[in-house]
């Protein structure tokens, strides 16, 4: 026995999506079996962020990536004035020269 699911869009989108389906040589209604089934097989959306299954070497390759990111250290700015902060990281990102400050 087959049942009915209903979902409320705006017209142009459901006019819009029909064209596509259709281009595609699919229906709206095997679409829709389409992404029940893929929910149902996989327990998540199709398009959700964890969607995408990271390999091992990709998780080596971003866990390097981070390490490499040198560790400022905590009392790089502890003896400065906000004022100095601020000069010092003008300085660093190259948005201020010295001749700046004079």
């Amino acid at each position: 026995m087959d049942a009915m699911v209903t979902a409320r869009m705006p017209q142009g989108k459901k006019d819009a999506a029909t064209d596509v389906l259709r281009e595609l040589g699919t229906s709206h209604s095997q679409f829709i079996n389409d992404a029940y089934d893929y929910i149902i097989k996989n327990r998540r959306l199709p398009l959700s962020d964890d969607s995408k299954q990271w390999s091992e070497q990709e998780i080596r390759t971003a866990l390097a990536f981070i390490d490499s990111i040198p560790v400022r250290s905590a009392n790089e700015y502890a003896n400065m004035s906000t004022e100095e902060i601020k000069r010092e990281r003008m300085l660093k990102r190259g948005l201020m020269t010295e001749s700046d400050f004079e």
